[in-house]
């Protein structure tokens, strides 16, 4: 689907010009002339990004505050352009709501980086607000934390006294560490100020280009997202040209920013807290993806993996035993008569059963051992390097631990006493490969339901290999 960007514009030359050459890029272009049609454009569709250039009816400014104020636009990437944008007029600018501003004239390149690298940040940020959506819907989702630590912002500038001025403003103006870094310190953050302090990047770069190396300098970009302590951190770039190809050379290269290299403190502030927003979101998706993916592979009720985690497990632990040559030992586990604990004491009472039953297992068996519920009241359990009395030594075990302790149930006058019966099935390495760990669960399984047969509260180790 084609990126759609909405063009403000009273001047019509200026439209038809931006109109050609966004279309040349595969953008659908929507055109508007006041800050009045472009509100009600929005409100019947929502745009990928918005350009703001002059206006009869309103300033950029104050159309970039109203777009804020309007949900659909309220994180829409807005770029305001403009003939001449001294320091105050891009602070406002920043300050209204504006992600970007673009001085005019400039080149086609240049546009094209910009709005490369503000979708890019803005997609990032859509995908997390989706998520973060779906998991609250379905209760897996906490709300966002509201104190924040300080962020650690690198400086990087061969030439240090430059920045020294404001360096000591930004101190002033934002809650955030601030570091004068070289590159080694940045590529080797444990040797380096902020890796003293965190073992970790920084989160955000500002690096400054010297007017007579500019292109040289801006290499270091490209390592930037090739290394993992700094793939992820905010970049933004102090360029001694930003109308330019080298400023769009600075984006295509993977920074997120660029801003002039005489731009003030205020400025750089604005832009530093803006990028620091964007990695603090950029790292809550992605532990909200690692947060979804424990939940597909993890029981809610007990907090022991799932089938859907188990079964691949059994398949690595065959494959290392089969390297090895050792023998593992497959487990299936059955609560005795659990339909009954439902029946007398209700559901919630069987619920608190098994994340008793779960928290006795893992006390009773070594890290290296992997045990999930499987079913119902039936739970999977498998021992690396396990021999045949080992396997019949951990079982014994697991049994006392359910038999000799009672049950203590919600609302239940006194504890109750739970039994487990257990299969067991030794898998002896194979060159081959050996059983698939279906036919390892279904020769466990078969040992089981000889255990419940014999009396319950049973131990039965399976004597045919697996199918």
């Amino acid at each position: 689907m084609a990126r759609q960007i909405l063009l403000v514009d009273a001047v019509a030359t200026n439209r038809i010009v931006l109109k050609v050459k966004l279309a040349a890029a595969f953008y659908e272009v929507e055109q508007t002339i006041s800050a009045a049609e472009a509100l009600e454009q929005v409100r019947r569709k929502t745009p990928s990004a918005i350009l703001i250039g002059g206006l009869g009816d309103a300033s950029p400014v104050e159309l970039c505050r109203q777009l804020r104020a309007i949900a659909a636009t309220a994180h829409c990437p807005i770029v305001v352009m403009a003939a001449e944008s001294d320091a105050s007029a891009r602070i406002a600018a920043l300050e209204a709501g504006a992600s970007s501003i673009l001085d005019l004239p400039c080149c086609d390149a240049l546009l094209l980086a910009r709005l490369r690298a503000l979708l890019r940040g803005h997609e990032t940020e859509m995908e997390l607000r989706m998520r973060e959506g779906t998991h609250r819907a379905l209760g897996l989702s906490e709300a966002p934390a509201s104190f924040d630590r300080p962020a650690r912002i690198g400086i990087l500038a061969e030439e240090r006294r430059g920045l020294a001025g404001r360096l000591r403003e930004l101190r002033r103006m934002l809650p955030h560490r601030f570091e004068m870094m070289s590159p080694r310190e940045v590529f080797h953050p444990l040797t380096g100020p902020l890796g003293r302090q965190a073992g970790t990047g920084p989160d955000v770069l500002v690096i400054a280009l010297d007017a007579d190396r500019a292109e040289v300098e801006m290499q270091i970009l490209p390592d930037l997202r090739a290394r993992t302590a700094t793939r992820h951190a905010g970049v933004l770039v102090l360029a001694p040209d930003t109308t330019g190809p080298l400023a769009a050379a600075v984006l295509d290269l993977g920074a997120d920013n660029v801003a002039p290299a005489c731009a003030s403190a205020a400025e750089i502030a604005l832009r530093i807290d803006r990028l620091t927003t964007r990695r603090r979101m950029a790292d809550r998706l992605r532990s909200t993806v690692q947060a979804g993916l424990r939940a597909a592979v993890t029981d809610p009720l007990t907090g022991l993996f799932n089938r859907r985690y188990a079964l691949p497990h059994v398949t690595r632990i065959a494959e290392r035993a089969n390297r090895l040559m050792r023998p593992f030992a497959v487990m299936v586990a059955d609560l005795d008569h659990f339909k009954k604990v439902n029946d007398t004491y209700g559901h919630a009472a069987g619920d608190a059963v098994l994340a008793e039953v779960a928290r006795r297992l893992r006390d009773n068996l070594r890290a290296v051992d992997l045990v999930a519920r499987i079913g119902g009241e039936e739970f999977l359990v498998v021992l690396p390097d396990a021999s045949d009395r080992t396997a019949g030594d951990t079982a014994h075990r697991l049994c006392a631990a359910m038999s000799e302790a009672p049950f203590v149930i919600p609302g239940g006058e006194a504890p109750i006493r739970i039994t487990i019966s257990i299969g067991v099935m030794i898998a002896q390495p194979a060159r081959d490969g050996g059983p698939a760990p279906e036919d390892l669960l279904r020769s466990a399984d078969a040992a089981l339901y000889e255990a419940k047969a014999q009396g319950r509260n049973q131990v039965e180790l399976s004597r045919r290999p697996a199918a």
